[in-house]
């Protein structure tokens, strides 16, 4: 327990800011101005068919992740661990880790960062415990997410990640950086990940 708290401090700290129960569903909040505009039902129902254990949506999602924000990785990454499909669902989870923090990076609002945390929380303890029981299969995901995420386009909207942080409850316009500086974020993320990552096995190893 005392390696998993390390393990979501360190690598998440360290992730360019630049690990409870995935089926509670907390009371819809009430958006206003710009966060209400925000497309919600892609992301709501596709979370909600992985976590109830829908065939159809899971293959959905394998199909064409891209198109899916980092909350329906986190849930398919959940799901398939469930089923079995260690390697699959640590690839996603550590995906989906990845771009969370990324997006939360390209916010003006601070506090998206301890929502990506919390929402990564959600769906990390059993993930966690296992990966840092097998640090050789961990870092090969690692590094099979790192290339993946450079090579392939996302499709979704960053935006998402505004509607966790506490400016979505007091303000109508989302606080967000310019497009152009997107692919800069992303690219900071990554090498942010990557040595958070490298700094979480020298301490576990010694």
């Amino acid at each position: 327990m005392r390696l998993l708290c390390l393990f979501c401090a360190v690598w998440l700290s360290a992730c360019v800011t630049v690990g409870q129960d995935a089926e509670k569903k907390p009371k819809a909040p009430e958006f206003q101005g710009e966060f209400a505009q925000l497309v919600r039902q892609p992301t709501e129902q596709a979370v909600n068919g992985l976590l109830s254990g829908n065939n159809q949506t899971l293959e959905a999602v394998l199909t064409d992740p891209n198109v899916y924000t980092p909350p329906v990785l986190f849930a398919l990454a959940h799901q398939l661990y469930q089923q079995g499909e260690i390697t699959p669902a640590l690839f996603w989870f550590y995906t989906a880790q990845l771009r969370a923090r990324s997006d939360a990076n390209k916010s003006l609002d601070p506090t998206t960062q301890q929502g990506v945390t919390e929402l990564s929380n959600q769906f990390a303890k059993d993930i966690n415990r296992y990966a840092l029981g097998h640090l050789d299969e961990l870092t090969i995901t690692v590094n099979h997410v790192l290339t993946w995420d450079r090579q392939t386009k996302r499709y979704y909207d960053p935006r998402w990640v505004a509607l966790h942080g506490q400016e979505a409850y007091t303000k109508t316009t989302i606080g967000f950086k310019p497009q152009s500086e997107w692919p800069v974020i992303d690219e900071l993320t990554r090498q942010g990940f990557e040595k958070g990552f490298q700094q979480l096995l020298q301490k576990i190893r010694g």
